[in-house]
């Protein structure tokens, strides 16, 4: 038999271990690898998984991760949200393929709702519960011909008339002006399904080069004071030519935003070392033609509707979790199915895993006693924090933010229960009050970092409605690395402590001039490039698809899907009760 020489042998072993090394401590670049992993498209998609990643704290002696199941999927469509998956991959891929879109110079060549078609696929006609519901959407422009490239995006679900029964699906884009919905139907009864148009190619075209143009697509304002002058300027989280030039040069204060890129237009009066305070500032630099494009959004394509007939379990039929939610696999989160959970006559389902803690005070105490929750992000944070405040009873408490300082650090304790509850605003772009004191905007990783050694917190993490404001997708990935690196610091120093990064949800408020689907995609995507080999350790909530469902309207979502994220959040976070 034929014995290759030791060298031969020798060689062979170190390639692999230097494989194996590459591919598990982390060495090549997120971009890079994530460009070699796709998702499944059509009937294929269901049997697919996402690839596991172990984490650069595998390198770290004492720590060690089992990662069992591992497949490598190769696929050559791009999707932007697979079957397995709620949590969009790779929208930015498109990137190039939007910013090409500069100018729009007839209206009707947008796709058109009077022509386009919906209906359901093959002979489908009668449904039981538990069923899976495909429906082909063609898109046709204003001119009744057909539309013949993809990108616009599409959400899909079905509700009942009350709207007390509802879910979402996913949109498949065959990049050709066609597309296939898939939505499944739980329950028996009548039923809607309802298909629009969250975002157009076109409005997320004018919305990317825009941003790209102007370095910001809303500005904050900086607020400078020298000799007793005052003097504002407009800020955005990376330089621009028009910036410059409308203010004849630049301050570079990313050194005083917590190295994370802010540049404001130079005042004529005073140094750039004189900035004191900052705002928001709702001017925006185009005219009515862009203006109407970024208003064709979340059209209503059609509705179709059904009954639904009893399964052989009878009215309700649906895949029962059955792990309970607090021994759930935190890299479960980021890799969730569609749905992810379901409303049925006002109680929602987790698909996910098995809720085993309810929306009582009583439980909630339980939970949170002497575990600190600690919130940084926005407004839509700082509502979870004051809808805790009310479940948890905590009536004599500093520091809640009023409206007037909504901006601001707040604490709401209960020492004798245990209680203590924080909310913290992140870096800058923010969208504060005008003339707030900039020193009281500091970044997510120096919020971490003030999190002392072997704490037992929860830390909740959230960008999405200030990020919607300002930035694309290169200025985000900053803000999300600088966080990484604090969160991976508290991991080490603290073994109790719980992080969660807060997803994006659906707004479709009519006067809300921006691709929020789009946004949405592009910050789901980052958080999962950027934590991609901490998943194991970092918990994903996820409420876009009920967001869809619950056809959320506004930036602050209603009193229920609050609720429904809450409860979510507490049945993974307490392994105490």
């Amino acid at each position: 038999m034929y014995k290759p020489p030791l060298a031969k042998v020798l060689i062979g072993l170190a390639i692999v271990t230097a494989l194996i090394t590459i591919q598990y401590c982390d060495v090549i670049p997120v971009h890079i690898k994530f460009q070699l992993r796709r998702f499944a498209t059509g009937t294929n998609a269901t049997q697919c998984r996402f690839t596991l990643f172990r984490s650069l704290l595998d390198c770290i002696p004492g720590r060690t991760v089992t990662v069992s199941d591992v497949d490598i999927i190769n696929v050559t469509q791009t999707v932007l949200r697979s079957p397995m998956s709620t949590i969009s991959r790779n929208i930015l891929e498109r990137y190039a393929e939007y910013r090409s879109i500069q100018r729009l110079d007839d209206f009707k060549q947008l796709h058109d709702s009077r022509f386009s078609v919906v209906e359901l696929e093959g002979n489908q006609d009668n449904f039981t519960a538990g069923a899976v519901i495909k429906v082909r959407i063609s898109l046709f422009n204003g001119y009744n011909q057909p539309i013949t490239r993809g990108e616009d995006l599409l959400n899909i679900w079905l509700r009942n008339d009350a709207g007390t029964s509802s879910v979402a699906g996913y949109v498949v884009d065959h990049m050709n002006g066609t597309y296939t919905g898939h939505v499944m139907a739980f329950w028996a009864g009548n039923v809607t399904i309802k298909v629009t148009v969250t975002n157009t190619k076109e409005g997320i075209g004018l919305y990317t080069n825009y941003v790209h143009e102007h370095g910001s697509y809303k500005f904050v304002n900086a607020t400078f004071s020298e000799k007793r002058r005052l003097e504002m300027t407009q800020c955005a989280p990376k330089p621009s030519k028009w910036l410059e030039k409308t203010y004849g040069g630049l301050c570079n204060l990313t050194k005083e935003n917590y190295n994370i890129s802010l540049f404001c237009g130079k005042p004529k009066y005073a140094s750039c070392s004189k900035w004191v305070k900052y705002g928001w500032d709702d001017t925006l630099y185009y005219g009515k033609d862009t203006k109407k494009i970024l208003q064709y959004k979340d059209v209503l394509l059609k509705k179709i509707k059904l009954t639904i007939y009893p399964s052989l379990k009878g009215d309700i039929d649906y895949p029962v979790p059955k792990t309970a939610c607090k021994f759930l696999p935190p890299y479960s989160t980021w890799n969730s199915t569609v749905p992810s959970g379901f409303l049925y006559k006002g109680v929602y389902t987790n698909l996910l895993c098995r809720s085993t803690v309810t929306t009582s005070r009583g439980e909630y105490r339980a939970c949170l006693k002497h575990r600190p929750l600690i919130s940084i992000g926005d407004s839509t944070t700082r509502q979870w924090f004051l809808h805790l405040v009310d479940i948890l009873a905590i009536r004599k408490s500093s520091r809640i933010p009023s409206h007037a300082a909504f901006h601001k650090f707040a604490i709401a304790e209960n020492k004798t229960l245990g209680l203590h509850l924080e909310w913290q605003p992140h870096e800058l772009p923010f969208y504060g009050s005008p003339g707030s004191n900039r020193r009281e905007i500091k970044s997510v990783a120096y919020r971490i970092d003030q999190i002392p050694e072997n704490s037992s917190a929860i830390v909740v993490i959230h960008w999405y409605a200030h990020i919607a404001r300002c930035c694309d997708h290169m200025t985000f990935r900053e803000h999300v690395r600088k966080a990484k690196e604090a969160v991976l610091r508290l991991l080490m120093r603290s073994q109790e402590v719980q992080v969660f990064i807060k997803g994006p949800h659906l707004i479709t408020y009519p006067n809300a001039l921006k691709p929020y689907a789009y946004i949405g995609m592009f910050v789901e995507q980052i958080l999962l490039e950027e934590f991609y080999n901490l998943t194991y350790r970092v918990i994903y909530l996820d409420q876009w698809d009920m967001s869809v469902a619950m056809e959320n309207v506004d930036i602050h979502p209603n009193k229920l899907l609050d609720e429904i994220s809450l409860n979510n959040l507490i049945n993974l976070a307490c392994n105490n009760i």
